[in-house]
């Protein structure tokens, strides 16, 4: 016998009037359909089968019994047949589970489906693999090829509706603050801002070309000259780069643009939005204003330029030990680690130290100092009399049974991530695996990481050609320009335990500054100079004081749902290599395509 018909949710259709994940004690004695993706069929006896019944909101139990379902034989019969994930439609009494048989903190699991009608929708075909047993999943490569199959998973349901609300609460935080939402062109042109562009031919200009945007910067500069004030944009940003495991040849930002306005100005409304975002997705208050460290500090107390701020383990540096101006001694001290490390624990610290151009490592303990290479500032202090190196280690506070790591490196290098930093990251990781090391899940350390060299230098040489540390249209402190080679960057990124969140800068708003940037210290071509030409003029027109910031919008998820790797939380990713394995893209073009851009194929690509 049908309950009483229940009252739509606001998630009906014209085939359903609940879903799955809204049925409750309080549905009791209501009859209701349903439709999902039938799974775990359990033919229990002649006259009883449970389904279970999954669609995007959640899971319930079904119930088919012979005494209580009309053509009940014919239904079961169906229900037999099921492969699993096939989509059926059902229509039933919601009832109470017997008290014995509630498992679980759901409050699906209180109750279950009285089914009287089953209907199939569609017949699944064998699946690859089952993408609900964790157990068993296959490669990610295998996965990624079966996409549509890969996102049924709850991880990425869970995460690709996570940064559903994460935008929402973005958008929602940007309009209230007097933000206009402003698109772009994704077809831009190519200028040298850093990274390599992706090129789109067209069939305008022979030998034209499109270049797809490495982000919004010169548009959202233009819109602040056109007096908007301010921008931000949910930004689609392309960048042909050899992939890491936390980059992707596309990509999201948060992108933001503001006039008038100080360095503080910006760093507020980034900690307001931080705050909404952390308040409605994670439930947790954060503390504001953020920490404000400078680069120098960061790279010389923790060896990165987005430290990890949750444990101690600073470096110190000590010029004392030190005759050479152009060289920086620094020592990395890991209390007890020399005790709390096997051996073959001690492994990637020498595999790390063997792969960078910084020196060396000594193991303190009760014999004194072992283990040192002959090239390292230890074995220097070693050829001669001891007490060199018993004045380092006290300057230190070392005690016996630390592990101590020292290294030099040139002054003339800006060191966004030394080696000593890249040990310090590589310990405090493995004192957590041995728990010697407590850092709580909870913790977010924000942190804003200020006043970055203007201009910096990759090649340890005085008269090394310099290159923008993050790009040509940041500011200077001042406006003097003799002081564009020695002063700091108005530039400041946002880090978060250890990752860059984003980073903005201050802009250079004078056309004439610019120009002395472009020429006279980055010396680049006129040719070059000429492709930014649009973006002075604009300068020259009127363009006011402005500066801005972006954020990444997919890092910023996978913090956020805990997620390892930055595929988890986009929808269609590319691959390792930078491959879409679903839609098989990049794919061959044609003759007639080729023929029709003006392209030719060269077999052997052109060496560099």
């Amino acid at each position: 016998m049908k309950g009483q018909i229940a009252s739509r949710s606001s998630l009906a259709t014209a085939m359903r009037t609940h879903t799955c994940g809204e049925l409750s004690a309080q549905h009791v004695g209501q009859h209701v359909e349903l439709c999902g993706w039938a799974q775990n069929t359990r033919v229990l006896s002649s006259t009883l089968v449970f389904v279970q019944l999954r669609d995007a909101f959640g899971s319930v139990q079904l119930l088919a019994e012979h005494d209580r379902m009309p053509a009940f034989a014919e239904q079961k019969r169906l229900l037999e047949l099921l492969s699993s994930d096939s989509l059926i439609g059902v229509s039933g009494t919601v009832v109470k589970r017997p008290a014995g048989m509630v498992k679980g903190e759901s409050h699906a699991r209180e109750i279950e489906l009285l089914v009287d009608r089953i209907e199939v929708l569609n017949h699944a075909k064998p699946l690859p693999f089952n993408p609900h047993v964790k157990a068993n999943l296959p490669s990610e490569d295998v996965r990624l090829a079966n996409r549509h199959l890969d996102l049924r998973r709850s991880e990425l349901q869970n995460n690709i509706r996570v940064r559903s609300k994460t935008t929402m609460a973005i958008r929602q935080f940007m309009d209230d603050n007097g933000f206009v939402d402003i698109e772009t062109p994704v077809l831009f042109k190519s200028t040298p801002e850093g990274a390599r562009e992706f090129l789109v031919p067209t069939r305008i200009d022979p030998g034209a070309c499109y270049a797809l945007p490495q982000s919004p910067q010169q548009f959202k500069q233009m819109l602040m000259a056109a007096g908007f004030d301010r921008y931000y944009q949910i930004a689609r940003c392309f960048r042909d780069e050899d992939l890491r495991a936390d980059r992707q040849p596309e990509f999201t930002q948060v992108d933001i643009e503001m006039s008038f306005v100080s360095k503080e100005d910006i760093q507020n409304v980034l900690e307001g939005l931080i705050q909404r975002i952390w308040s409605r997705i994670k439930g947790i208050e954060i503390k504001a204003p953020f920490r404000r460290i400078t680069f120098a500090d960061a790279t010389s107390k923790y060896g990165s330029d987005k430290p990890d701020t949750r444990f101690g383990l600073e470096i110190v540096q000590t010029p004392q030990f030190t005759a050479d101006v152009h060289t920086i001694a620094e020592v990395l001290v890991i209390p007890g680690g020399a005790q709390s490390f096997s051996t073959k624990e001690l492994a990637p610290f020498a595999d790390l130290i063997r792969t960078s151009q910084v020196n060396g490592e000594s193991k303190i303990g009760d014999q004194g100092a072992t283990g040192i290479s002959k090239a390292t500032l230890l074995a220097r202090w070693l050829q001669g009399d001891n007490t060199r190196l018993s004045d380092m280690l006290d300057s230190v506070s070392a005690q016996p049974g630390d592990l101590v790591f020292v290294s030099e490196r040139s002054s003339r290098v800006t060191p966004a991530n030394t080696t000593l930093g890249r040990l310090r990251t590589l310990a405090a990781k493995l004192m957590q695996e041995k728990g010697v090391l407590d850092i709580s899940a909870d913790r977010f350390d924000f942190l804003w990481v200020e006043d970055f060299p203007l201009f910096t230098r990759i090649v340890d040489d005085d008269k090394a050609q310099l290159s923008a540390t993050h790009h040509p249209f940041t500011a200077p402190i001042k406006n003097d320009l003799p002081l564009l080679y020695t002063d700091p960057a108005k530039h400041y990124d946002l880090v978060l335990n250890g990752v860059e969140l984003g980073g903005g800068s201050i802009r250079v708003h004078d056309p004439e500054v610019q120009e002395h940037i472009f020429e006279n210290i980055l010396c680049l071509s006129p040719q070059v100079r000429a492709s930014f030409g649009h973006l002075v003029t604009a300068l020259g027109h009127g363009c006011p004081p402005h500066g801005g910031i972006a954020l990444g919008l997919d890092r910023l998820v996978a913090i956020l749902t805990d997620s390892v790797s930055l595929r988890d939380v986009i929808a269609f990713p590319k691959s390792a290599n930078g491959r879409d394995l679903f839609m098989h893209a990049p794919a061959p073009a044609t003759p007639e395509q080729l023929a029709e851009y003006g392209i030719a194929v060269c077999k052997t690509p052109p060496a560099h």
